[in-house]
């Protein structure tokens, strides 16, 4: 790869406390990371008939449908609070 990364700007935005030896393994990691997805992006790959399974098989996947399993009333009846047709919950910030 050609441009360094600022690995300490990396940790700091990371909020990371890193020994340099943790800064030099973090660095070739990411490096390498970087060098896999430039190479991917230079790839030529067909648009259509893309695989996603290893051997190249056509997957054998279920049709969606859409079924309602509960009501609103049914999923409300077992919280234990509720307000306005809602679950009550308690707030995630205090």
């Amino acid at each position: 790869m050609s441009d360094k990364i600022d690995i300490k700007n990396v940790a700091k935005l990371a909020a990371l406390k890193l020994t340099t030896e943790e800064e030099n393994k973090l660095e070739k990691d990411l490096s390498m990371i970087i060098d896999h997805f430039a190479a991917l992006s230079e790839m030529n790959l067909p648009d259509e008939k893309i695989s996603i399974h290893p051997l190249g098989t056509p997957l054998d996947l279920a049709d969606d449908e859409a079924i309602i399993f509960l009501s609103h009333e049914e999923a409300l009846s077992n919280a234990p609070e509720s307000s306005d047709g809602q679950f009550v919950v308690p707030p995630s910030l205090d």
